[in-house]
């Protein structure tokens, strides 16, 4: 007679269930649900309503992207400051090139060309002369939001084409297509990291550059291929913005990097690099998403909203520093 108590199920498999279970994305899952019962019962006709719902996830386009961004440069043992600034540069040469009459496509092209660009400098400046990435990307975001302040005086570029500005409100299935496009993006990069061979290599990179260059792999590529990646998903970030709001403005993505950062450390990327998921920074945003719209619900104080959110980071970052020392021990 087979005994099938939970006592004896197989070892591979009782392995795989406590992983879950004490995994980082499991964590946030379960804070998350509990955020979710207490603005349920706190505010339900005003939380659980689909006008509620569809603000959020407008909301969490800007900051999906670019905190998925920061998680591979974590994973890569760094840091980019620069990626809210980028999104702002993005933005005006896309509203500038719009207002010249160049057709849409070429438009989006160009502002995300501008992006890669940032994130190529940056990855080349860290990779190949092993200048600090907090150094680097610093001043890029000096830079970026300094041109996209010259290049605008200050003001709104205003006047975009209406088929432009339509993009960003379209729809498919009642869903709008800017979420459908973002979630697209971040299941196939999610993939990726985990099962495509140069996008996975990142994580040996991250956790110990020296000995991955000594093992072969091309560790500066892989360096400014993260970085371009970063900046790239901050263009596509300023497309959509610049398409919802119909303008262009050298003030987007002010403090977008505290929020992604958050977002990403949140969701298991580590400052000490070789770890994090695309996952894990999608329900870390999820979380700071809800958190704040609960504020609103709430009638807080949006003054508190950034304070919290810098709370949360450095919880974060002393939970991960915890953990890593007990690994270490251990």
């Amino acid at each position: 007679m087979i005994n099938t108590t939970n006592s004896e199920l197989p070892t591979p498999f009782k392995s795989r269930l406590m992983q879950i279970l004490r995994s980082r994305e499991t964590s946030l899952g379960i804070v998350i649900v509990a955020v979710v019962v207490v603005l349920s019962t706190l505010r339900p006709e005003a939380f659980l309503s689909m006008a509620n719902f569809e603000a959020i996830g407008n909301g969490m386009l800007y900051d999906l992207l670019m905190a998925a961004g920061l998680t591979i440069v974590l994973i890569l043992w760094g840091i980019d400051l620069s990626v809210g600034s980028v999104l702002a540069l993005a933005s005006v040469t896309t509203a500038m090139v719009l207002r010249a009459g160049v057709p849409i496509p070429i438009a989006i092209a160009t502002g995300i060309l501008t992006a890669f660009s940032c994130g190529a400098v940056n990855g080349y400046l860290i990779a190949r002369f092993r200048i600090a990435p907090f150094i680097v990307t610093l001043s890029m975001m000096a830079i970026a939001r300094g041109l996209a302040t010259v290049l605008t005086s200050g003001y709104y570029l205003s006047g975009l084409p209406d088929s432009f500005s339509a993009l960003g409100r379209m729809r498919f299935g009642g869903v709008p297509i800017p979420i459908i496009i973002v979630a697209v993006l971040l299941i196939t990069l999610d993939v990726l990291l985990r099962k495509w061979k140069p996008l996975h290599q990142m994580y040996f990179v991250g956790a110990n550059p020296d000995a991955a260059h000594l093992s072969g792999l091309k560790t500066q590529r892989i360096i400014i291929s993260g970085y371009v990646i970063s900046s790239v998903l901050a263009g596509v970030a300023a497309v959509f913005m610049t398409s919802r709001l119909s303008m262009g403005f050298a003030g987007f993505g002010l403090q977008a990097e505290l929020r992604a950062i958050a977002a990403a450390v949140l969701g298991g990327a580590s400052f000490a690099g070789g770890s994090g998921s695309i996952l894990g920074a999608v329900l870390g945003v999820t979380l700071l998403a809800f958190i704040n719209n609960g504020f609103v619900l709430l009638d807080g104080s949006p003054n508190w909203q950034q304070a919290v959110s810098g709370l949360i980071l450095l919880v974060a970052v002393g939970v991960d520093a915890f953990r890593r020392r007990k690994e270490r021990r251990s």
